[in-house]
């Protein structure tokens, strides 16, 4: 599983996929192609920010290789799970975030820990971590 950050001017945001495609489709859902990413681990920044972009539908199907749709409906339950793991903070700040995700087993434990985070380390008026979850609760 790979670490990405999506590219705000505003605070620090990491979340996790399996593959660039993946990690792709979110942050340009979530960012509507006005926002940024990095997969952490290869340095690259994955074509994104579309709102520059001469044929924007054209730069879609050639990332991700094919119909935006068809890799919607086939990638699902991955896309879910991305949106989810979402979280305020550094790439630092991860690994932390992650041991203590792991530590709470109690469902609803974990969603007020969660949503504490997110207000805790949440500096702008954007609500992008609350809106990914939301995207991945409604993909679930």
């Amino acid at each position: 599983m790979n670490i990405y950050e999506f590219i705000t001017p505003s605070d620090p945001i990491t979340f996790k996929a399996d593959d660039d495609k993946v990690a792709f489709t979110c942050a340009l859902l979530l960012g509507n192609g006005k926002a940024g990413c990095e997969n952490k681990a290869t340095g690259e920044s994955l074509p994104t920010m579309l709102m520059f972009a001469k044929d924007p539908d054209k730069d879609i199907q050639d990332f991700i290789g094919g119909d935006f749709k068809d890799f919607l409906e086939t990638n699902k339950p991955k896309i879910a799970e991305c949106f989810k793991s979402f979280a305020y903070g550094s790439v630092y700040d991860r690994q932390t975030f992650d041991d203590a995700c792991d530590a709470i087993t109690d469902p609803e434990k974990l969603k007020e820990f969660k949503a504490k985070h997110e207000d805790k380390n949440r500096s702008s008026m954007s609500k992008w971590v609350k809106g990914a979850w939301q995207y991945g609760e409604r993909m679930s």
